[in-house]
């Protein structure tokens, strides 16, 4: 064993280093112990080495990945808190927000969103035009995802059109689809 020469008992220093006689059996049973271990860590051998179908399948991946898309779409369709709770005249005043400024927003929120109601029935018939006088599956998905978009951002601006036009923050998809906002008993709308 290596240790301090000043340690060292004389004739076991060699330049500065103590060498300790170590006995040959002690010695060989450590070598033997560390060999021993590495050889049974490499020869493992049980029933999953030759039979695992979980690992073949990638079991905890695939659940980890399962997790996880579940975190997300959770993450997805939960509504996020509002910041804070303000009336509709409110929010006017905090963003300096016109009368006039309103009338225009709202005029053009509503032609935004006649615009992507157009190009979205444009888009899905061309995608049927794709095919049935083409043949072509993949055009027509192209054109079914491009009309999802436009109906999407139609369903935004006239979702906010309908906020200024009602003078309401914070009104349902219900209210938008049945056209009124709800009125609570004691509130002026």
């Amino acid at each position: 064993m290596i240790g301090r020469a000043s340690n060292c008992r004389p004739g076991h220093d060699f330049y500065g280093l103590c060498f300790r006689k170590v006995d040959a059996k002690v010695l060989y049973s450590r070598i033997g112990v560390f060999f021993a271990m590495a050889l049974k860590d490499i020869f493992k051998i049980s029933r999953k080495t030759f039979f695992d179908p979980g690992a073949w399948l990638g079991v905890k991946e695939l659940s980890a990945y399962t997790r996880i898309i579940g975190n997300r779409l959770k993450a997805t369709f939960t509504p996020d808190k509002p910041q804070r709770t303000e009336t509709f005249e409110q929010a006017l005043e905090r963003l300096h927000v016109t009368e006039a400024d309103l009338v225009f927003n709202a005029r053009h929120y509503r032609i935004y969103a006649l615009f992507f109601l157009v190009l979205s029935l444009a888009a899905l018939l061309l995608g049927f035009f794709y095919l049935f006088y083409y043949g072509t599956v993949t055009g027509w998905l192209l054109l079914v995802m491009m009309t999802l978009l436009f109906a999407a951002n139609a369903l935004r601006f006239d979702f906010w059109y309908f906020q200024i036009k009602h003078r309401k923050l914070g009104c349902t998809f219900r209210e938008w689809w049945r056209g009124e906002p709800t009125v609570k008993k004691g509130s002026s709308v």
